[in-house]
């Protein structure tokens, strides 16, 4: 019989209440935060409760790139940014590195 997997949620999303408490109501753990400072101090208890993927609202993922960072390294969690108001210009600079790095070329 194969080892039991840790529990791994799947996803959690991080950002001003007004954008991510819809996705509670989905069945995803929402971390509401009206500042990064705020993100930056519940990072460690985000991670314990070991997600697969982060969603992060723009402005709280660009403001702390430093923290955000620090689990680069990591298998998991993914820290992913996410627009409320449309296209996300972190993101396509993520995946542009992404490619970058995995083919040298963009």
């Amino acid at each position: 019989m194969p080892e039991p997997a840790l529990e791994q949620k799947p996803l959690v999303i991080i950002g001003k209440k007004d954008s991510v408490s819809g996705f509670s109501a989905l069945g995803f753990k929402v971390y509401a935060v009206e500042e990064s400072k705020e993100f930056k101090e519940l990072l460690g208890e985000i991670v314990g409760s070991k997600p697969s993927i982060c969603l992060v609202e723009e402005e709280v993922y660009l403001n702390s790139q430093e923290e955000i960072k620090a689990y680069k390294n990591l298998p998991l969690p993914i820290f992913l940014p996410f627009s409320s108001r449309g296209s996300s210009k972190a993101l396509k600079d993520l995946v542009k590195d992404i490619r970058l790095r995995a083919t040298g070329t963009i």
